[in-house]
């Protein structure tokens, strides 16, 4: 049996659970940013948070459009 995809209010959901996740994550992550001492980590930190981010918009843009299609 074929999977069926879901329905946009479904995929709004599934959306805002992932923006929590990812939200935390960035947090997370520029909470280990402002702590780190080392020039280093500090490039290391920002090359993983910019991305976190960068992913955070795009699903947020998602999520626009899938509670337009959703009518919420």
């Amino acid at each position: 049996m074929a999977k069926e995809r879901p329905d946009a209010a479904a995929q709004v959901q599934q959306l805002l659970g992932a923006l929590e996740i990812i939200g935390l994550l960035r947090e997370e992550m520029a909470q280990w940013l402002e702590e780190a001492q080392d020039v280093s980590k500090q490039e290391c930190l920002e090359n993983v948070v910019g991305p976190i981010s960068s992913i955070e918009v795009s699903y947020r843009q998602r999520l626009a459009e899938m509670r337009a299609k959703a009518g919420q």
